[in-house]
């Protein structure tokens, strides 16, 4: 249902966007050119165009094939920047690891057990001291528990016709140190993401391996 929305979604979208404010940040205050960055569910590309310009080596992965074979074929000229159609909760550990996992509003896209799958797949491929960069709805948002509640999850809805998990900060950020993560920065706050005259709370977590 969810991959459906998203296909449709992104074809009103095949046009040049500007990059998202978290992606603006971080690669200011955490990315050089010519590290290694992963984005787990890139949608229409926006961000991971954005580092790629910026000479940042980019693995861009999304379950929509159809918006991945346009992406492909629209940034071809990117060399730095190599899209692929994958399930981000399902991937295989890679060869080399990143110097950056990003992962801005998918977490709340995928179930609790799959977070948990993304984050200690994150923890196994990123570099020793690489950053896993994540922007993601929490229980603060102001959609939170709008629409139909999905049965047998916790904290999951259907709301605009598509699922969205809402994460509880605490649990998130203890996940992460047990895992082994130092958190870098964490909060759950208004200035993230703001969009169209709204000014939601967003949680923004950046941990380092």
């Amino acid at each position: 249902m969810d991959k459906k929305y998203w296909e449709t979604f992104y074809q009103m979208q095949n046009e040049d966007l500007k990059p998202s404010l978290f992606a603006r940040t971080i690669r200011k205050t955490h990315i050089k050119p010519v590290q290694s960055l992963i984005e787990l569910g890139c949608g229409n590309g926006r961000d991971a165009i954005f580092f790629a310009n910026e000479g940042v080596i980019v693995t861009a992965i999304d379950q929509c094939e159809n918006e991945i074979k346009f992406l492909t074929a629209r940034y071809k000229h990117l060399t730095n920047c190599t899209f692929s159609s994958d399930d981000f909760s399902k991937l295989n550990d890679f060869e080399k690891p990143f110097d950056i996992v990003y992962s801005r509003f998918t977490l709340h896209s995928v179930s609790e057990t799959e977070e948990q799958q993304t984050l200690q797949w994150a923890h196994r491929n990123l570099c020793p001291g690489g950053y896993l960069c994540i922007e993601v709805r929490g229980q603060k948002n102001e959609i939170y528990k709008l629409g139909d509640k999905v049965e047998g999850e916790t904290d999951a809805y259907i709301y605009n016709n598509h699922y969205r998990r809402f994460l509880n900060f605490d649990k998130l950020c203890h996940s992460l140190v047990s895992l082994g993560f130092r958190l870098d920065f964490a909060a759950e706050e208004k200035g993230f993401a703001p969009f169209a005259g709204q000014n939601e709370i967003f949680i923004r977590v950046i941990a380092q391996k």
